[in-house]
């Protein structure tokens, strides 16, 4: 069995969800929903929760407890539909 194709189309989405995360700020955190599936899952070495409210709470908090927090993707994987993520 071969692995999903990736297209030009999911490369160009990839890089926006990167870029999205690399600008966030606390205003942005509304439109997480225009990123995530309603019932995507969010996972990182704190949280593991589904669902596009539950994933936008997570950031809001980051913003309350973090001063001037930031994300710097360092990776990606990509295979089909799905992406991977890494950031500092």
């Amino acid at each position: 069995m071969q692995p999903p194709e990736i297209t030009a189309s999911t490369e160009q989405a990839v890089t926006r969800v990167a870029a999205f995360f690399e600008q966030l700020s606390l205003a942005d955190i509304a439109a997480i929903g225009q990123l995530y599936a309603p019932d995507a899952r969010f996972k990182d070495p704190f949280n593991e929760v589904q669902g596009v409210p539950a994933i936008q709470a997570i950031f809001a908090h980051m913003f309350e407890a973090l001063e001037q927090p930031r994300f710097v993707v360092t990776g990606r994987v990509v295979q089909g539909q799905q992406c991977f993520l890494t950031w500092d």
